[in-house]
């Protein structure tokens, strides 16, 4: 009565369970990140232009995002240092421009530029971050950098039912 137990060796390395994926492509041009519940531009402006942009450009160039509605929405803007830190992540290998390495996950698509400007700030020495190390650094409001816009999703409410008096 003796069952043979056939072992199958496999060099192809075994996938976990990821579970939902954190990011969401919505639509050619946005993705969303369920985790912090911001949208964003698929591409930074480098890839979507072929440019570079100081701040004052990249300020203009969410605005025309808005004008034409990207993604059905007209609230893009600059993200903050708060927000663009959260897309930093040093398990992901992404190749940027030029073949710099930027840590971001690669539901982006590959060539974006290493730098994007971030907004909040009033001085002329304006926020940018870095995807290659993971940084803020600040420079001249006329340098130049990429920027890859966001909007922060609306807090969903459950609607209820008014109360009879």
């Amino acid at each position: 009565m003796g069952e043979e137990v056939q072992k199958i060796k496999s060099d192809a390395p075994v996938k976990a369970d990821e579970g939902p994926k954190r990011f969401v492509e919505k639509g050619p041009h946005v993705v969303l990140d369920t985790k912090t519940n911001i949208f964003w531009l698929k591409k930074d402006s480098w890839q979507d232009k072929g440019k570079f942009f100081n701040w004052h450009e990249a300020v203009e160039y969410s605005d025309r995002k808005n004008v034409r509605k990207i993604g059905g929405f007209d609230d893009w803007r600059l993200p903050l240092f708060d927000e663009i830190k959260t897309l930093y992540d040093e398990a992901h290998d992404n190749p940027g421009k030029g073949g710099k390495i930027l840590h971001v996950d690669p539901v982006f698509p590959e060539g974006a530029f290493k730098v994007t400007w971030l907004g909040g700030d009033t001085s002329t020495r304006r926020p940018r971050y870095d995807f290659s190390e993971g940084k803020e650094v600040h420079v001249d409001e006329y340098s130049f950098g990429a920027v890859r816009c966001c909007r922060k999703a609306p807090v969903q409410t459950v609607a209820t039912r008014p109360k009879r008096k």
